[in-house]
């Protein structure tokens, strides 16, 4: 997995976080800009998306995004968007399995981990299965 690419929403210069100050032109996104400023980054964006929004940002545009996307980071950010479709399919089943066949840990690191992400409130998910099938192979094994 790549990290994550953010660009500030007021030069399009590369940051760390969406929501962070910029290096280059010290500019913190308010409350108000937290939305489009997630949108500028790989977590909403493929890279050629961002490659373009950026392009645009540096030529002094604004962001215009269609309410449906400008809804969707809405979601992100306040954990009520579909996390566990942030994850890939592969990224989840290897959490499952890895979870039930060695406890629910993983799925919990990974939660904590990606804390400040959608893909956290997937973990704690399949976190839930990893235990329950945990749970009815330990009753199965010992019946």
């Amino acid at each position: 997995m790549s990290p994550s690419r953010s660009l500030c929403i007021r030069c399009g210069a590369e940051k760390e976080l969406p929501l962070g100050r910029c290096a280059g032109c010290g500019h913190v996104p308010n409350r108000g800009e937290a939305a489009l400023s997630l949108l500028a980054s790989t977590r909403m964006l493929s890279e050629a998306e961002l490659a373009t929004v950026q392009s645009r940002l540096e030529r002094g545009e604004s962001l215009r995004p269609s309410h449906a996307r400008l809804q969707q980071a809405r979601l992100l950010l306040i954990g009520g968007g579909d996390a566990v479709a942030t994850m890939s399919r592969w990224e989840r089943v290897g959490l499952l399995a890895l979870s039930v066949f060695l406890t629910p840990i993983p799925a919990l690191l990974a939660a904590w981990a990606w804390r400040e992400t959608g893909r956290s409130r997937g973990c704690l998910a399949i976190a839930g299965v990893a235990a329950a099938v945990d749970g009815a192979l330990w009753l199965l094994a010992f019946r």
